[in-house]
């Protein structure tokens, strides 16, 4: 037999059985020899990240929902992956995420967003605090409190545009009115620049879609790491016309980057004296040109991508939880009558502004704000943790449970908040703003 005919066969049958022999190990290795093989759980979870990729992206997301499935079935610490513990207790919650005890956050959760260069997108624990707080000063509460009448100004045409929509006898697509109201508000107090979202006819549906669209494709590129660099390799006219939303996505990101050069314009003209700069509002870029951070933190590539983060941080968030406080209400006319009584006793005037101060003093408002935020759904992309030191867990649940360095450790806020948010006659999932 000719020798050349052979090679080919022996090195296919020695390709095979290394890929059968590297499996194998592999399986053994999780299940018996890992630091995470004491903890219990689905065995198929411990050895491939094939359980968690179903649950994601074939059911699109429910992997949350069966961790707490599993909890029911394991007990609190339960192991979800070949690298990761899930520990379902709020008390740990300031174990995990404690100031003093700074914790890196794990690449495999931050690299389908793509913005590595951002606060977010940040591992290292000791540079998300140098760029974090680079910018704590600008989103500080007295910050905050003097945008107050940009607030109060978007909310009115928000409430304008309703009422066209009710007068028309149409129907009115909320949800998609907070994203335009909640873009329109961040770009404005970041960049000082709105760009009409709020005022568009149909309110950009395209807009809101592809925000959630992106969350799911996050899902998916954090399984298959190749999806999200094939997308990026796509023409954008390709993408744009599979995906019509894209438009508003690239348009938005192109106008931070010009906004950026803007900026630099402008305070390179503010340095020699110009009157056109007298009275120019100070914008997130500006704070950080003038924080102590190397120049290579203030590069416009990386700033594109602060503020790319901020804004989607910022707006299918508040969009979502907004929608639910509304679902709510007005799924339950008695909390909607109550909470409407309050509101005419602090102010009968209903054209009149109310302060943000005397909205804090009511206490009903305020718990229904409370209950939206904690019980909207969330999702666990950022909240894995590498402990930098062992972690003790302690009492009658754990007996004595070491967490080592190097184990990536999580507490999803929405199974966390369950057990934690807890009224006497009501489960955590039911309106009783009592509880607060």
């Amino acid at each position: 037999m000719d020798i050349h005919s052979i090679l080919p066969m022996h090195l296919f049958a020695l390709i095979v059985v290394s890929i059968f022999a590297y499996v194998i190990g592999n399986v053994i290795y999780q299940l018996h020899f890992s630091p995470l093989s004491r903890f219990p759980g689905p065995k198929i979870a411990a050895v491939t990240y094939l359980y968690e990729f179903y649950y994601d992206v074939i059911l699109k997301g429910r992997y949350i929902f069966k961790i707490r499935e599993l909890h029911e079935k394991y007990g609190p610490i339960i192991r979800i992956s070949p690298r990761e513990l899930h520990i379902n207790d709020p008390h740990f919650y300031n174990v995990l995420y404690s100031h003093s005890n700074p914790r890196d956050k794990e690449y495999y959760y931050l690299k389908p967003f793509d913005f590595p260069l951002s606060s977010f997108g940040t591992e290292s624990h000791q540079l998300h605090r140098l760029r974090r707080g680079a910018m704590n000063p600008f989103f500080a509460r007295g910050r905050v409190l003097q945008q107050e009448s940009l607030i109060q100004g978007l909310v009115k045409k928000l409430c304008s545009r309703i009422e066209n929509f009710g007068a028309s006898g149409g129907t009115v697509p909320l949800s998609l009115g907070y994203t335009c109201l909640t873009t329109d508000l961040i770009t404005t107090f970041t960049m000082d620049r709105c760009y009409g979202y709020l005022g568009a006819p149909d309110w950009y549906p395209n807009w809101g879609q592809v925000l959630r669209d992106a969350s799911e494709m996050s899902v998916v590129s954090r399984q298959l790491t190749w999806v999200l660099s094939l997308l990026k390799m796509l023409p954008k006219s390709l993408t744009m016309s599979l995906n019509p939303g894209l438009k508003l996505f690239y348009t938005l990101a192109e106008r931070c980057r010009e906004r950026i050069d803007e900026v630099q314009y402008e305070r390179q003209r503010e340095k020699k004296g110009s009157e056109e700069t007298i009275g120019r509002k100070k914008t997130v870029f500006d704070q950080i040109f003038d924080s102590r951070l190397s120049g290579e933190e203030k590069r416009p590539a990386r700033l594109t991508q602060e503020v790319r983060s901020i804004i989607g941080a910022g707006t299918e968030t508040t969009s979502n939880c907004l929608s639910v406080i509304s679902f709510h209400l007005l799924r339950n006319p008695e909390k909607l009558r109550r909470l409407r009584e309050e509101l005419r006793e602090a102010e009968p005037d209903p054209t009149a502004e109310i302060r943000l101060c005397q909205l804090e003093s009511l206490p009903y408002l305020v718990s229904r704000v409370a209950h939206a935020t904690k019980t909207k759904h969330q999702g666990k992309a950022n909240h894995v943790k590498i402990p930098q030191s062992s972690v003790v867990l302690e009492g009658l649940r754990y007996g004595m449970c070491f967490i080592c360095p190097t184990i990536r450790a999580m507490l999803t806020s929405y199974i966390g908040e369950q057990a934690l948010i807890w009224c006497q006659h009501s489960p955590a999932t039911q309106i009783a703003p009592k509880r607060y």
